[in-house]
């Protein structure tokens, strides 16, 4: 077994997801124990490869959807959702109709960057970022609303990504955790236990450093940083173990990440932003119609989502969820009952006072002349509008000039 020396430490740590965000921002951080914000709390899914939005919230009367989609348009003999007169949701997404019938779920369509790539690498970064073509850029929006709205009272539990990796939006200055995988249950303590030998009184045997640890001998802060870090994770760990959920969710690591969002925000611990990624929506090949590898993808979306809805009850008024992709797929389905990587897509928005029960955003229709490049779906609709409507209603926060670099953002009107 290799010596536990502070290098093998980091990159275990690294490896596993734990501790690194305060550890690599911790110059000037503040952390506090103390509860803050008023219970408005934001949930950011984020649906990585480029998911096919055209066949979630589907045009099912345009003829030119059903011709240019042989095998994978979808239509009232698919049992889609018709959810008014031009508009339905895929038959997977059935547990979302409820929502939409209530009022809190606000499909918008054709959002997305108005840079060009088609890259998942660039498209990623520049939404995430909130800077499109601004490769400098490299503060999450998430991260700088953290930034801008901390106070004293601030929690650690603040903000969160219930997986290994920050998403990109939650990177910056602002100290936000990633949680190693395992910690939902009872063995993860051990994980923990072990990185806690380097926040005691000295360094393990074979350790690279020598002498006392205190905090009065560490100017970087290291050394408090870390013991908040892991006595947050042990809170988290307490919570998820410990609480129990009246709800069913999917069996699926996604529904596995809303039922434990659902349990810190319950425990009222000061969550503010949770961040959760879901991928494998590249769909080149075999992507199906009613059914198949994205009818299963979004059923499993659609359940967790709904779960989490009926988990919350009265306080799913307090949170927003906002569903999002890098970019959508080309209206033309391929040759392997795919789609390839297109243009414009959309965003569901969900809870948290939207103005939901309608469908959201400016279609300009499926002829070939109204597409981009004469084959993607346009962006109508910036994704920092979006993100611009979101903060300020689900948190009261004031987007002001340069929060988006390069681009003044605005809301979306009737959006909330």
């Amino acid at each position: 077994m290799k010596p536990v020396t502070r290098r093998n430490f980091l990159l275990q740590a690294g490896a596993l997801g734990a501790s690194i965000p305060s550890l690599a921002s911790i110059g000037g951080a503040r952390w506090s124990g103390a509860l803050g914000g008023d219970g408005s709390a934001l949930v950011c899914i984020y649906l990585r490869g480029g998911a096919d939005w055209l066949n979630m919230v589907v045009p099912f009367k345009d003829k030119n959807y059903q011709a240019v989609r042989p095998t994978l348009a979808l239509g009232e003999d698919d049992g889609v959702i018709a959810i008014d007169r031009k508009w339905a949701l895929h038959p997977a997404l059935t547990p979302l109709a409820e929502l939409y019938k209530q009022k809190r779920f606000a499909p918008v369509v054709c959002v997305g960057s108005p840079h060009t790539t088609r890259s998942h690498f660039d498209a990623q970064d520049f939404m995430e970022f909130g800077a499109p073509g601004n490769r400098t850029v490299r503060s999450g929006w998430l991260n700088r609303y953290l930034g801008r709205s901390s106070t004293a009272e601030s929690s650690e539990f603040r903000a969160m990504a219930l997986q290994e990796l920050l998403p990109r939006s939650l990177r910056g200055e602002y100290p936000v955790l990633a949680v190693p995988s395992g910690l939902d249950r009872k063995k993860g303590s051990s994980t923990l236990d072990r990185f806690e030998e380097f926040y005691g009184d000295g360094m393990p045997a074979g350790g690279e450093m020598e002498g006392e640890r205190t905090e009065d001998n560490d100017p970087a802060g290291i050394v408090r940083s870390g013991r908040v870090t892991i006595e947050t994770l042990r809170r988290y760990q307490e919570i998820v173990t410990k609480s129990k959920s009246e709800v069913e969710y999917p069996k699926s690591r996604f529904g596995a990440g809303m039922q434990n969002i659902a349990k810190v925000l319950k425990a009222g611990e000061g969550m503010e932003v949770a961040g959760l990624d879901y991928t494998g929506w590249d769909h080149h090949a075999g992507q199906g119609g009613a059914e198949g590898r994205q009818a299963n993808m979004l059923r499993d979306l659609a359940g967790s989502i709904a779960s989490f809805g009926k988990d919350l009850g009265p306080r799913l008024d307090q949170t927003s969820i906002i569903v999002m992709t890098e970019f959508g797929r080309t209206v033309r389905e391929n040759g392997n009952n795919g789609t390839d990587h297109g243009h414009g897509s959309g965003v569901f928005v969900i809870g948290g006072g939207v103005k939901g029960g309608e469908v959201h955003g400016s279609w300009p229709g499926l002829k070939d002349d109204d597409l981009y490049e004469g084959r993607d779906l346009q962006v109508t609709t910036d994704f920092r509008d979006v993100f611009h409507s979101v903060l300020e209603s689900t948190f009261s926060f004031k987007v002001k000039k340069g929060f988006f670099p390069d681009y003044a953002s605005r809301k979306v009107s009737g959006l909330y």
